[in-house]
């Protein structure tokens, strides 16, 4: 699929104007973009509620209060490791490493909770700490050393995992503070009893939304994945944002970790890995409406697909089918949202053509 000419506006003693957005210029070619979108999400929001239903009618126990909070907590560690494959996606790049990055996170964090009490303001620090350095090198690779986005972070994703194996020592995590299963499991309040991972994903979906549509750094996202030789003669700075993108993804892959040890209250050396959690990464920002080709970035269809997952996979066990197949199920969700997304950019090329 051809990317959109971007046209820059020369400014006089400067080099170029940043665009104002890589969206279609039209006021029509917006509405169809804008419906497309609200039908995806409309879709995927219908999809997983008949879903929960008709399920919930053959096994009670699927509709039970502890199972839809355990869906929602399990959607909660994916989306925000797939808000960061998104943005990544969004440059026409890819981040496998992402799995054990939160499964190193995880581990570190949860070791020194269980053996010294580690605050959780210390355990924040600290997953903050490996989302930066790894996620940064990932980024100066693939900027810096022009090495292709899946050779270095499948390089990496072997590093990091066997920095798991190093760090642990074979150990495991199996118990937490209570400061730490609190916000892994508690509410906001009794006045409001949300769960807080899922008021700490909101917060995120919010920040990340408004980046990537309302600030310059996000535009600069939209305009290298779309065209990366028009934006850099534009004047952005491709390097440094795609730098930082990788770095908001290591960053988001480490939040997830520490989310994920205060949720269950454990770790292993195969956390995140053993899950293959980069995959599922990958399909539910597809699924949620960003392209692979890049230039579009779904943050709330990337929610929403991780949501439609995380029940998928529990309905899976609860009408018994075997867990050999959920692997197969996965590829096969990833090869049929860029199948469709492929359609769909098409169908917009031609449209665009016609006009």
């Amino acid at each position: 699929m051809n990317a959109p000419v971007m046209q820059v506006e020369t400014v006089p003693g400067d080099r170029a104007k940043l665009p104002e957005a890589a969206a279609p210029t039209s006021a029509s070619g917006r509405s169809r973009a804008r419906t497309r979108r609200e039908a995806r999400e409309i879709t995927l929001i219908a999809v997983t509620v008949a879903t929960i239903l008709l399920v919930g009618i053959a096994h009670p126990n699927f509709m039970a209060l502890q199972n839809l909070r355990f869906m929602l907590l399990n959607c909660v560690v994916l989306s925000l490791l797939a808000l960061g494959q998104t943005l990544v996606i969004t440059t026409r790049g890819i981040d496998l490493s992402v799995a054990p990055i939160l499964g190193l996170s995880a581990m570190v964090t949860g070791l020194l909770a269980q053996s010294s009490g580690l605050p959780l303001v210390g355990a924040f620090a600290i997953a903050l700490v490996i989302g930066l350095v790894l996620g940064t090198l990932n980024g100066v690779l693939v900027a810096k050393l022009a090495i292709p986005p899946i050779i270095t972070t499948l390089g990496t994703y072997s590093l990091y995992s066997g920095l798991i194996f190093v760090y642990s020592n074979g150990t495991q995590v199996d118990s937490v503070p209570p400061a730490y299963a609190t916000l892994g499991n508690g509410v906001v309040s009794t006045l409001l009893p949300i769960p807080i991972p899922a008021m700490v994903l909101g917060l995120v979906l919010l920040a990340v939304w408004f980046m990537l549509g309302h600030t310059r750094f996000g535009r600069a996202i939209l305009a290298i994945g779309n065209n990366q030789t028009a934006a850099y003669n534009a004047g952005i700075p491709v390097t440094i944002v795609q730098v930082s993108v990788y770095t908001l993804s290591g960053v988001l892959a480490a939040l997830a970790g520490l989310m994920f040890v205060c949720y269950t209250g454990s770790a292993t050396v195969t956390t995140g890995t053993g899950d293959h959690m980069e995959l599922q990464s990958i399909a539910v920002a597809l699924i949620g409406g960003s392209a692979i080709s890049g230039g579009r970035g779904k943050m709330l269809g990337t929610v929403l697909g991780a949501l439609f997952l995380s029940v998928i996979l529990t309905a899976l066990v609860f009408v018994h089918v075997p867990p050999i197949w959920y692997s197969a199920g996965e590829g096969a969700m990833i090869l049929l949202a860029v199948t469709a997304g492929a359609r769909q950019g098409r169908s917009a090329a031609v449209g665009s053509s016609v006009r």
